[in-house]
């Protein structure tokens, strides 16, 4: 492989899945990787736990040094990649986000140049122009960001929620599992929140408070 893809997380395997990742919200260099982040920044699961693992960071800060550096050879890499990793899904950013709008432009034509894969990905940069966006990608717009005045939620969104009930309740589908709901378009995904790290009790109140959709 010429770039960095992850195979081993257990949640992908349930969907034999292929992931490719960035820095999550800034990198080592302090380049904001996630432009549309919002309180999201402070509870983000990828900046927790396994995350912050050597293995983990080098291989994302990796691949947004290439993107950054020259971002056709990027899409030519990717291409190859994909021309030979067997997964025929992939998802779009475990962690990190569309920073802008020709690294977008790139993976929609990635996705149009491989149509019998399934790409999907989970997102704050809505305010793209995704126009371009071919049948087998599924966008799926993610709440906790600077952007939530403006998601579309009679289309697929995403929230975080402190508990199973809260998100029954909502009626939000379960994400937290697999990530099937997201591929099939499914219009309200929940979240429980699931960090490494502890929910402080005034985190856990601004999640809740967060609107139920």
């Amino acid at each position: 492989m010429l770039l960095k893809w992850s195979f081993g997380n257990e949640k992908l395997k349930r969907t034999d899945t292929v992931s490719f990742n960035l820095p999550a919200f800034r990198s080592e260099t302090g380049f904001q990787v996630c432009p549309m982040a919002g309180v999201c920044a402070s509870y983000c699961y990828a900046r927790q736990g396994r995350y912050l693992m050597p293995n983990s960071k080098d291989a994302r800060e990796f691949n947004l040094a290439l993107v950054r550096a020259d971002l056709a050879a990027f899409e030519r890499f990717a291409a190859i990649d994909l021309g030979h990793i067997r997964q025929r899904t992939i998802r779009v950013h475990d962690s990190g986000d569309f920073f802008s709008q020709e690294y977008l432009d790139c993976w929609l034509r990635l996705a149009a140049r491989f149509p019998a894969k399934r790409f999907y990905c989970y997102t704050k940069s809505i305010h793209f122009d995704w126009s371009a966006t071919p049948p087998n990608f599924q966008r799926v717009q993610s709440t906790g960001g600077k952007m939530d005045a403006a998601i579309d939620r009679e289309q697929p969104h995403t929230r975080v929620f402190v508990s199973g009930e809260a998100r029954r309740l909502a009626g939000y589908v379960n994400g937290n599992q697999t990530d099937r709901p997201a591929m099939r378009g499914e219009r309200k995904i929940g979240f429980v929140y699931h960090g490494s790290t502890r929910l402080s009790p005034a985190m856990a109140r601004v999640i809740q408070g967060k609107r139920q959709g």
